[in-house]
């Protein structure tokens, strides 16, 4: 990297603060994060075209940075599957982030907007908040249920729904198709949250869904290293316009140290998943069959209510499930607190194996009858699986069952 050369002579301490050096014209083979706030205009007449939308160009990284952008076209292709319309995609600053950027530019004072029960609880959170503030009901129904959809739409007229499948931590699933296809007669736009099944698993945009969220967190950046969100859709005049402005405005943008390095972990991801689906099929069946353990949740076991829902919209079962603790409280206490492999940590999607516990973490402020209707009982283990010998993973949750 060479220097820029000065005709004039300046002081040291003008040379220390100058930014003096060329960019290079060769091209990294990885890409480089672009730590910088701004970028310099090559003259005034090149400002005002960037700024008025004539040329393509970088101002400020509030607005848009070469880091992000690689990620986002990255995310696009992703997500765009077999799809023939163009996909684009917003990168934010956290999942949540870009649930709060996305829905407060759909909804608006009056309008409708409809979720299931058993929503991760953060999510359920964020919306209940954000709906008191714009002044938009949010209401709670089953998405497979389309006859009951209609009547809700008959009384209250649904201006948009926002769904997780498989949900958290329940594996619960929505039959994105049927849904898709009965808000599109009714004019209803679709939002589905997608992280935990990332477009290795499933592809949203393919089967009919307008916007696709992710907390690019969890599986997608992979390492539990980056907290980082994304917004995806095929209505890119939308995205290009009131949304992007949206993020802007709000200063929801991801920074490009967090871009980076979920760009490096996406690079893995279909030998990430591979490995951790492969184990948690294994360790489903596995906690199945053991007698301390009530029921488990994960699509693969043939007694999951959405089983065949699962393999006909997805490629395979989520790295992710949940599993009853005979005893309750105490129950779920003694086994988590005797594991010594598997960690204790309120996040998912990592390369080792992760528990949790709902009922105080998660969901700790969603009701207590809600909770216990919907299935968040004081026995319940969210379990996150890893890449590790599925053989170490079994011995350490049979010794914690067995204590």
């Amino acid at each position: 990297m060479s220097s820029k050369k000065s005709k004039v002579k300046f002081s040291n301490e003008s040379y220390a603060v100058a930014e003096m050096y060329k960019v290079p014209s060769d091209k990294p083979h990885t890409l480089p994060i672009y730590a910088t706030s701004s970028y310099e205009m090559e003259s005034l007449e090149h400002s005002i075209d960037i700024f008025e939308g004539k040329k393509e160009g970088f101002v400020y990284s509030r607005y848009g940075n070469p880091t992000v952008q690689a990620l986002e076209e990255k995310i696009a292709l992703l997500e765009k599957g077999s799809l023939k319309k163009d996909v684009k995609a917003i990168m934010t600053s956290s999942g949540m982030s870009a649930i709060s950027t996305l829905m407060i530019e759909l909804l608006n004072s009056g309008d409708v907007l409809v979720t299931p029960d058993g929503l991760y609880g953060g999510s359920t959170e964020l919306l209940v908040s954000i709906s008191k503030k714009i002044g938009f009901t949010l209401l709670y129904a089953d998405l497979n249920d389309t006859d009951a959809l209609n009547e809700l739409q008959l009384k209250s007229k649904i201006t948009a729904v926002y769904f997780e499948t498989p949900g958290n931590p329940l594996l619960n699933c929505v039959d994105i198709k049927k849904l898709a296809s009965f808000c599109k007669k009714n004019k209803i736009i679709t939002v589905c949250d997608n992280t935990i099944s990332t477009p290795y698993l499933q592809q949203p945009l393919s089967l009919g869904v307008d916007y696709v969220i992710y907390s690019t967190t969890k599986y997608l950046a992979g390492h539990g290293n980056s907290i980082a969100g994304c917004i995806v859709s095929t209505h890119t005049s939308k995205m290009n316009g009131d949304i992007l402005k949206n993020m802007r405005l709000l200063g929801t943008n991801c920074s490009p140290f967090e871009a980076w390095l979920t760009y490096i972990g996406l690079k893995t991801l279909h030998l990430r998943m591979e490995r951790q689906c492969s184990n948690a099929n294994a360790l489903a069946e596995f906690l199945s069959q053991h007698p301390k353990v009530k029921r488990v949740n994960h699509t693969s076991l043939s007694d999951h209510p959405f089983h065949k829902l699962a393999i006909d919209q997805m490629s395979n079962h989520a790295p992710l499930m949940s599993f009853e603790v005979k005893g309750g409280l105490k129950g779920a206490k003694k086994f988590m607190n005797a594991l010594q492999l598997i960690t204790h940590a309120p996040t998912l999607g990592d390369l080792d194996t992760l528990i949790l516990h709902p009922d105080s973490s998660s969901h700790r402020n969603i009701p207590i009858h809600k909770r216990k209707e919907i299935g968040i009982t004081p026995g319940l283990v969210r379990m996150s699986t890893g890449i590790e010998n599925l053989n170490d993973l079994k011995a350490d949750i049979l010794q914690a069952l067995d204590k």
